[in-house]
């Protein structure tokens, strides 16, 4: 009888490892999860455009018009990136004067990025046409929306949904 539990635990314990490690292993070839969202950069430019259909040179124009943004947004993102650095270790320090000091340290570079990027919108939105402009302004304000309750201490569209009731953590 001693044998067969000693038999029972070592099939248990195996079965527990494989498994354990099967889960911890990554599927080769099987997308990660942002990038089937289409990265973290396309999230909010893949919004602007949901449900428009662009042709061929309307892609091809916005994609010039992005490239003609992307270094100086790129400049300015790498500005922000110490400030950023510096609010991430004081959060996780939950120190929040010192979290706020490089917040609005970095207001003056946070603004002109945001007209920037109005900049880059409004020149993509001379390509559309009125019916597309319509699609792009109402995905635009989704956005928008989505920001400004992220901003306000909610999490965004998730605090919306109809179960996050007294979900979000603080």
């Amino acid at each position: 009888m001693r044998k067969s539990h000693v038999i029972g635990i070592a099939i248990i314990s195996i079965l527990t490892l494989g498994s354990v490690a099967q889960a911890q292993t990554a599927v080769p070839g099987a997308p990660q999860a942002r990038q089937q969202r289409g990265g973290r950069s396309e999230r909010g430019r893949g919004r602007l455009f949901r449900g428009i259909t662009l042709t061929g040179a309307e892609k091809a124009r916005v994609k010039e018009i992005r490239q003609k943004y992307k270094t100086e947004s790129k400049a300015l993102r790498e500005s922000l990136r110490p400030a950023m650095q510096e609010m991430r270790s004081a959060r996780e320090k939950h120190d929040t004067v010192a979290m706020k000091a490089a917040w609005d340290r970095t207001a003056a570079d946070r603004q002109r990025l945001d007209a920037l990027m109005q900049r880059e919108r409004a020149e993509i939105r001379t390509v559309l046409t009125p019916e597309q402009q319509t699609q792009f302004d109402a995905n635009a304000k989704q956005i928008a929306e989505r920001r400004a309750g992220r901003k306000n201490g909610g999490r965004g569209h998730r605090a919306r949904r109809a179960g996050a009731v007294g979900t979000s953590r603080s």
